[in-house]
């Protein structure tokens, strides 16, 4: 488990590993620690390692995207680029 402490954003960024997520002591540590940081009006956020292959799920993604474009909103003419 890492964390990154930024005092000027009173953020706290915490990256799990899958052990970590695993491991019952870290877990109630990082709960501790949350409390704590609530306590001192400090935002925590927390990254957890995913499932699978960043690559074929990155992949999977763009090809999704390519292939599914988006419907985009009509802007009124005064937004319009001429």
């Amino acid at each position: 488990m890492e964390i990154v402490m930024n005092n000027e954003l009173k953020l706290a960024q915490v990256w799990c590993s899958h052990a970590d997520q695993r491991d019952k002591a870290k877990q109630q540590k990082l709960k501790e620690f949350i409390a704590d940081c609530r306590k001192k009006k400090i935002f925590v956020c927390v990254y957890e390692s995913g499932d699978g292959s960043l690559l074929k799920n990155t992949k999977e993604l763009l090809a999704h995207n390519l292939n599914n474009p988006t419907p985009r909103t009509k802007t009124s003419k005064s937004h319009d680029a001429r």
